[in-house]
C-alpha cells in the first residue's frame, strides 16, 4: 500500500496519510494468543486517539489522554510489506476549543465471561503531531501500520467496508477549487498591478 505522505488542512476537511510504527504491547500480543488458543483470530475494531506525549513500550496498556474511539471504515493488509493499511472518518464533536492528535491505539475486542473487552494491540506517540482536530476539521485518517513480530493471518480487522476513493474525492475536489480560485486571485491581482504600471 502506497502511503500519501502528505498532509492536507482545510476549514472544514483535513486528509492525513501517515506511516506509523507504533509499539505492539504484552496486552495485545496476549490477546492474539488467546485468540489463536480458541481457534480465532483477533480482531482490531477501534482506533483510539488522543493528545498525551509519552514514551510507550511492551507495557502500556492505555492512552495518555485519549479523547474518544472510533470504528474502522476501510481496512487492508499488505502481505508482501506486513502492513495493515486502516482508513477512519473522523466527524466527532469535541467538547473544547481542539486538540492534536500526538498519540492514537488500536485496540483488539475479545469476549471475557460474557463481556466485550477492549484491548490496546499497538500504540504510538509523539511529540510531532499527526494533525488538529476541532469541530471546525473533520478528519480522514490513513494509517499504514507495520505489523513486527505478529504473523499477519493471527489478526483480523473489523472495518465498516468503506470505499475509500469514495471518501476521498469529494475532499479533493474541494481542495483543487480552492487552489484554482487562489491562483485566479493572484493573477487578478498581478495583472491590476500591471495595469497600473507597479509591476
Amino acid at each position: 500500500m502506497q502511503c500519501l505522505h502528505h498532509k492536507y488542512r482545510q476549514t472544514r476537511s483535513a486528509i492525513v496519510s501517515t506511516i506509523l510504527q507504533p509499539v505492539i504491547t504484552s496486552a495485545g500480543l496476549a490477546a492474539v494468543f488467546r485468540a489463536q488458543q480458541n481457534g480465532f483470530k483477533a480482531k482490531i475494531t477501534k482506533i483510539g486517539i488522543g493528545s498525551g506525549v509519552h514514551q510507550v513500550d511492551e507495557n502500556t496498556t492505555n492512552l495518555k489522554a485519549e479523547r474518544y474511539r472510533l470504528d474502522i471504515d476501510c481496512a487492508e493488509y499488505d502481505e508482501a510489506n506486513k502492513q495493515l493499511h486502516l482508513t477512519v472518518r473522523d466527524d466527532s464533536k469535541v467538547a473544547d476549543d481542539g486538540f492534536f492528535v500526538n498519540e492514537v491505539g488500536f485496540y483488539t475486542e475479545e469476549e471475557v465471561n460474557g463481556q466485550i473487552r477492549h484491548v490496546l494491540f499497538a500504540v504510538y506517540s509523539a511529540t510531532d503531531p499527526i494533525a488538529y482536530k476541532s469541530n471546525d476539521i473533520d478528519l480522514l485518517l490513513a494509517f499504514d501500520l507495520t505489523l513486527t513480530g505478529v504473523p499477519g493471518d493471527a489478526i483480523t480487522i473489523i472495518d465498516k467496508g468503506v470505499d475509500f476513493n469514495i471518501l476521498i474525492a469529494p475532499e479533493l475536489a474541494k481542495m483543487a477549487r480552492s487552489q484554482i480560485m487562489n491562483m485566479y486571485r493572484h493573477l487578478k491581482q498581478k495583472f491590476a498591478l500591471i495595469d497600473k504600471g507597479i509591476l
